[in-house]
């Protein structure tokens, strides 16, 4: 038989972590990539039709990268939600206990 344990603030405290890394780390450290990667193509790695094709590669890496991103957001997402219906069920089951006794 399983048991159930929830440490609720560490779940909301891992949830934080997931999505701050997102929004403060990881999407804002792929804008300055793809950000210096343009300006190298443009600048400093220049070829007539190489350059446009490197460039155009690299802002499809970072748009496929920043949508991965949301998969870690959504685990941030389903890690609440599981706290929240687990904080539920116990408040309900607890209401039923104390309904019964009377």
């Amino acid at each position: 038989m399983a048991n159930i344990s929830l440490n609720y603030d560490e779940i909301d405290r891992v949830c934080n972590v997931l999505n701050t890394s997102v929004e403060e780390t990881l999407v804002p450290r792929m804008n300055e990539a793809q950000q210096e990667v343009d300006a190298l193509l443009e600048t400093g790695l220049v070829f007539v039709e190489a350059s446009p094709a490197l460039q155009a590669q690299y802002q499809t890496f970072t748009t496929s990268l920043k949508n991965a991103t949301q998969s870690i957001i959504d685990y941030a997402d389903q890690f609440r939600a599981i706290k929240e219906s687990m904080q539920e069920m116990d408040a309900d089951m607890a209401e039923k206990v104390k309904s019964s006794g009377r």
